[in-house]
Parts: structure tokens; C-alpha cells; sequence
């Protein structure tokens, strides 16, 4: 891992590939770090130069100097982008993380992001997601609302990659930033209704790739298929899996769908 400040805090990143080749950001959601890029990340090495940056207080030791929000997160993104000096990037991001990279494509533009990946990024908000939020944002009972999800997302796989990150990797994070995590996100909900609705409200839309699993309903893919076929920018990719973590689950697969579409 390597490390540089961002805005006063430790920012840790890993890096995979050749530094010739167009690179590859790769955005976890919150309380993730590069441990949900371990396959992934080597994969489309191969064929791009790979950034896995990890958020604010989201680094070995957890640095956090006072409280922040998603906002933070895509100022401390662009930055790390600029001091990087890219030629041609792409940005790649998974679940909530999704919120930021959709932010830094209406700062940066068309013209320096024409492309974009958000994978497994709910579309749909339900009363049953909001009520875990809310409970994860409770500071002595967090572990109630987090808990649902964990169960949620495990009850279906016996991938060992995927119950790791779920059991050891994400409860690694310490309760406080599980509370931010789900106010920030109920924020973004709160405001823009769904996902589709912010990418609609950009002024310059860029293609979007949306790759994902879960759920799996069948109602749900005629969902984002009809959705695509009235607005062109938009093109889902549907990977059989049972989990919200196809970075995990199907990595190769993953991979090639980011490589063609990248590379259209």
C-alpha cells in the first residue's frame, strides 16, 4: 500500500498494471477498502493501469480527526486524482461509492469522463432498506441495522471470498463510521430518490454501465432494461450471481464487461 495526505487525513491506495495504459479507478462503497478489489483489481491489470484508493478514515488505522460527509469524499477523490496526474481514466465503483463517482463525473465533465462503472448500485429504494438505514445510524444499536444486511447478503452464497468480506473485512470498521455511513447514504436517497434520478439530473451524461447481481428478480432486470431502452446512456449488464458483491463472486466476468465496454 502507499499513502499520500489528502485534506489532512492519510489517504492509502493500491496500484496494479502498467502506468502506460489508460487507468482504472476503483471506488469500494463505505466501510470497504481494496480487500473487495483483491481478484478484480489484478484481473483488469491486465489490460489497464489500476488505482484502488481508499477513503478518509478508511485507512490501517482507521484516521479520523473529525466527523465528515460523502461530500469530503469526492473532494478528497478529486484531489487524488489531480495530484496523481492521469492521462485518460475511468472511474469504477461499487454500491455507495457510486454516489461519489456520479459526483465526480458532473465536476470533471464528458470531456474527461465520457465513461463511467457503478456496480451493484440499489436503483430501488424500499421501506425495508430505509428502516436498516436508519437503525444503522443508532450509536448503541448500530449493530442491529448492520446486522440485517450482513444477514441479508450471506444468506445466499457459501462463496468464501464474499462471507470474509462480509463477517471479518466490513465489521473491521469501528460502529462510528457504520453510522456515518448509513446518514450519508439515506442522505443521497433522501434527496435524489433513486440512483437513476441523480444520473438523470446531470447536465452532460456520460455512458453508464451498470453491472450488478443482486436482486434477483426477474422483474427487477425487465426493470432496468425497460429503463435503458428510453435512455441510451444507460446500459445495464446483468451477471448470474447470489450476492451484492460480484467483485467478489465474478470477477472475471466483471472484468470483461468492464474491458469491452471501455474499450468500445
Amino acid at each position: 500500500m502507499k499513502t499520500m495526505t489528502i485534506n489532512g487525513h492519510p489517504i492509502t491506495y493500491a496500484e496494479f498494471g502498467d502506468k502506460q495504459n489508460d487507468t482504472l479507478i476503483l471506488l469500494s462503497g463505505w466501510a470497504q477498502d481494496e480487500r473487495l478489489f483483491k481478484t478484480l483489481a489484478p484481473e483488469l491489470a491486465k489490460n489497464f493501469h489500476v488505482l484502488c484508493p481508499n477513503y478518509r478514515g478508511h485507512d490501517s488505522e482507521q484516521t479520523l480527526h473529525s466527523d465528515f460527509t460523502a461530500a469530503d469524499l469526492v473532494d478528497d477523490t478529486a484531489e487524488f486524482i489531480d495530484r496523481m496526474e492521469l492521462g485518460a481514466f475511468h472511474l469504477v465503483s461499487t454500491s455507495h461509492g457510486c454516489w461519489v463517482n456520479i459526483d465526480l463525473c458532473e465536476r470533471y465533465g464528458v470531456d474527461k469522463l465520457d465513461k463511467t462503472v457503478v456496480i451493484d448500485w440499489l436503483m430501488q429504494p424500499h421501506t425495508g432498506f430505509y428502516k436498516q438505514l436508519e437503525e444503522g445510524q443508532d450509536p448503541v444499536n448500530y449493530h442491529v441495522g448492520r446486522q440485517s444486511f450482513f444477514d441479508e447478503w450471506v444468506a445466499a452464497t457459501d462463496n468464501a471470498d464474499v462471507i470474509n468480506h462480509i463477517r471479518t473485512e466490513m465489521p473491521w470498521f469501528k460502529g462510528e463510521m457504520w453510522v456515518r455511513a448509513c446518514r450519508e447514504i439515506e442522505k443521497a436517497y433522501r434527496k435524489w430518490g433513486s440512483p437513476l434520478d441523480r444520473m438523470e439530473a446531470l447536465e452532460e451524461k456520460p455512458a453508464v454501465m451498470h453491472v450488478y447481481s443482486q436482486p434477483l428478480s426477474e422483474e427487477y432486470r425487465q426493470f432496468q432494461r425497460g429503463y435503458a431502452d428510453q435512455h441510451p446512456w444507460f446500459e445495464p449488464v446483468h451477471i448470474p450471481g447470489q450476492t451484492h458483491f460480484p467483485t467478489l463472486e465474478s470477477p472475471v466476468q466483471v472484468a470483461e464487461a468492464i474491458r469491452t465496454f471501455i474499450k468500445r
